[in-house]
């Protein structure tokens, strides 16, 4: 084969090869929305990311091979092919780099990220690449470089196969083709992931990205921009005379706002966190976004709302890779540690945490407690397991003195506030009833754990040069809405926390009534370190200038409850019952008078500007789980509903009935309930009696509620053992478990929880609001 044929054959395989490296590189950007698509619509939406790719390669290769057969026979291909070569290597590693880039950014690069991580300072994005791009990454890159180069040369030398590539380049063709006819219709994605990266890269030189759904996370306004005014930014305090050099997340269980001296708690029970104000600027209005344990890590570290879902995003998308506080600051030379008193195995906790920039990881299996290790064996309290606060602490302690001279990044949280409460030693008594006096205990307990740190700081001389963060993960509701514990609703005491920024330094006793969500924690601290955030986190600094004037929240577990708070004005939506209430939190603190009904037009708007916050919300979550092309966790099928109940019998055995968005499905007989008509049943009797019903159903697209009709109440009267009671313990639909926290007790009166069971002693309604998904919550938001 002569010289200028074989060079040809060269640039027709490479052609080729760079094909299938840029196809493989689209279908792992695309594999999450394609694994839910039908077939049919992820090959549409695999055409729809090709076309600019493959329309590149084949414009390339073409081109090349035109030069080429137009040289003259004496001149020397070699410039040409070079040349050639050289472009489809820079389209090769563009189109791997893209998933990086998508997974980083969750956007191509563009001459904006470009200005934004200011490359001349070693900014952010490339100091992310470098972090990023590990084995896995370099071993893809140097096996694609193998199969373009080496492959195209191979297949060179072989022209009975000439043919067969001229075949495949015109499959490429007609897929360009295809792809761009499918272009003019509605992206089934984020176009951040069908746009070919090159394209994107060259439109932003010109002030187009091409990007027109997709919005810049780090500066100015967007459509994507959560709905809410302006707010005025804090006055930066002044750089400190001695550098921070580390920081400490201290982080309460299951403390609001309302339980906490130095806010609205009325106990002394955090007696060195009040002290601590002094040399603080502490925020009167902070919020937790979901009233929920391991939200918070995901919202505190990662800088971001989780995904409106009742499954923790790091859990139903175990791939998903977030640009965490823990990276960034071991990027900027701090160690890092996490110490948990409860078990990092709860939600999968500790994979995230060792996976997301914490070199140290310990929980309360890591160390003795001669304090007091407190175990949960509660079917709804699995891995809550608690050692006492204070040897968590001890062991903080222990980490920091190793190496004293090396600056930290640690985050501590407590765990004997987290129910079913562990009082400590030598509990007081600050209330009469005894669940919550526990709590408040536990609470005390601690406050001594964040008191025996700040202590250690100050003997240790590092207290001017540790910026110290104290808060409350979430709520805790002891029935002033009519729920307990939290998870249950995003009322005041289920999501106002307390939230300081300590510092001798830094700050002299200030106070902000600045709104403030948990996302925002991580950009402040950076702000404060002088370290520079990722773009593409969504909360801001308490001193950035571009803050809004709201927060967004929502708990859906107990009916999906999403809401925001603007200014004094605080809206709450209820999915699955429609319900909205409406609360002047300047003139209603405790949330007592819903506004909604008396306020049509101001609920209207409300409920206008909730749906632009929950589009807004959606399409953050959505362009940021599609840039790592993970993939959700199947869904459960919705074909059953199980119940686990059991009871005491009088006359008869406890009967109920059940329905499915108020449609019969069954009545239930507790046929194996003890009888205590002659003396009171015992616990082991009535646990032993636990029987499980499987009830087919045909649910509807989005079912909201289980209701259970408990039918026969009998008692022989006062004095006497007969009763007829029903206990439920667990409600499963759907893959979920519903407990005690997630019941609502329609008739008052009729029941009450009772450990691990909810006893309906008199005859009446317990429903059981289903989870939704945030399709469903939007259809009915949708609704008038």
């Amino acid at each position: 084969m002569s010289k200028p044929s074989l060079g040809r054959a060269f640039v027709l395989w490479c052609g080729v090869f760079l094909g299938l490296i840029l196809i493989g590189a689209r279908a792992l950007i695309l594999a999450a929305p394609m694994i839910n698509a039908r077939p049919i619509e992820a090959l549409e939406m695999l055409a729809r990311g090709l076309w600019q790719d493959l329309g590149l390669t084949l414009l390339l290769t073409l081109a090349a091979l035109s030069v080429l057969r137009s040289l003259p026979r004496w001149r020397r291909p070699n410039l040409v092919i070079s040349l050639y070569s050289l472009l489809a290597l820079t389209l090769m590693c563009w189109g791997l780099g893209n998933i990086v880039a998508l997974r980083m950014l969750g956007s191509p690069i563009t001459a904006d990220w470009l200005a934004f991580s200011d490359l001349e300072k070693a900014g952010t994005i490339t100091d992310a690449f470098r972090r990023i791009l590990g084995l896995p990454e370099i071993s893809l890159a140097l096996l694609s470089l193998a199969v373009l180069i080496g492959g195209a040369k191979a297949m060179a030398r072989r022209p009975t196969k000439r043919p067969f590539a001229a075949a495949i380049l015109g499959l490429y063709g007609g897929i360009t083709i295809i792809g761009l006819a499918l272009s003019d219709g509605p992206p089934p994605t984020s176009r951040a992931r069908l746009v070919n990266p090159v394209i994107a890269f060259l439109m932003s030189l010109s002030g187009d990205s091409g990007l027109s759904g997709l919005e810049s996370l780090s500066e100015g306004p967007s459509p994507a921009q959560l709905p809410f005014g302006p707010a005025t930014p804090l006055l930066r305090p002044a750089i400190p005379q001695t550098p921070l050099r580390n920081v400490i997340l201290f982080a309460m269980e299951s403390v609001p706002a309302r339980q906490t001296q130095g806010w609205e708690g009325e106990f002394p029970v955090t007696p060195n966190i009040a002290a601590r104000l002094d040399w603080a600027l502490a925020f009167d209005r902070a919020y937790a976004h979901v009233p929920a344990s391991n939200y918070y890590l995901v919202s505190a570290f990662g800088s971001v709302i989780p995904e409106l879902s009742t499954d923790l995003m790091t859990a139903s998308h175990p791939d998903l890779d977030l640009f965490t506080l823990a990276e960034v600051l071991d990027a900027a030379g701090l160690r890092t540690g996490y110490f948990e008193s409860s078990d990092n195995r709860f939600q999968d906790a500790e994979l995230f945490l060792k996976s997301e920039g914490f070199g140290t990881v310990r929980d309360y299996r890591d160390w003795e407690c001669p304090l007091g290790v407190y175990d949960v064996e509660s079917v709804t309290d699995r891995f809550l397991t608690t050692s006492n606060d204070l040897c968590t602490v001890n062991e903080v302690v222990r980490w920091i003195a190793q190496e004293p001279d090396q600056p930290f990044f640690l985050a501590m949280r407590t765990g004997m506030t987290h129910y079913p409460y562990f009082p400590g030693a030598e509990p007081q008594t600050y209330v009469v009833d005894k669940t919550h006096n526990d709590y408040l205990n536990a609470l005390r307990v601690g406050d001594q754990a964040f008191g025996a740190l700040m202590e250690y700081l100050d003997r240790s001389g590092l207290s001017a040069q540790t910026l110290v963060v104290v808060l409350g993960d979430h709520g805790e509701a002891f029935g002033e809405h009519g729920t307990y514990v939290h998870a249950a609703a995003v009322h005041e005491e289920n999501i106002h926390v307390p939230l300081a920024l300590i510092n001798p330094q830094l700050f002299s006793g200030q106070r902000s009534d600045l709104l403030v969500g948990m996302m925002d924690v991580a950009p402040t601290i950076t702000d404060l370190l002088g370290v520079t955030a990722p773009p593409s986190w969504q909360g801001r600094s308490v001193f950035a200038e571009d803050r809004q004037d709201g927060v967004f929240f929502y708990a859906p577990w107990n009916g999906f409850q999403v809401g925001y708070r603007e200014g004094d004005r605080k809206y709450i939506y209820n999915g699955n019952t429609g319900e909205a209430q409406l609360y002047d939190l300047r003139a209603d603190p405790d949330e007592q008078h819903n506004l909604a009904p008396d306020n049509p037009a101001i609920a209207a708007a409300a409920r206008d500007k909730l749906g632009d916050a929950i589009a807004a919300q959606n399409a953050f979550t959505d362009r940021l789980l599609s840039a790592g092309a993970v993939a959700p966790l199947a869904p459960s099928r919705a074909d059953e509903i199980i119940l686990e109940v059991s009871g005491t019998r009088y006359q008869s055995a406890p009967r109920a009935w059940i329905t499915l968005d108020g449609e019969h499905v069954a009545v239930i007989k507790v046929t194996d309930a003890p009888s205590n008509a002659e003396r009171e049943a015992r616990q082991d009797e009535i646990d032993r009696a636990l029987m499980t019903f499987r009830l087919p159903v045909t649910a509807p697209p989005c079912p909201h509620q289980i209701g259970v009709y408990f039918l026969n109440d009998e008692w022989a009267g006062d004095g006497k053992t007969g009763d007829t009671d029903l206990l439920v313990r667990s409600v499963q639909f759907a893959g979920r478990s519903y407990y005690f926290n997630s019941f609502t007790l329609l008739t008052e009166g009729a029941g009450k929880n009772a450990g691990e069971y909810f006893r309906m002693s008199r005859s009446g309604e317990l429903r059981v609001e289903l989870a939704l998904d945030k399709a469903c919550l939007s259809a009915g938001l949708a609704q008038p």
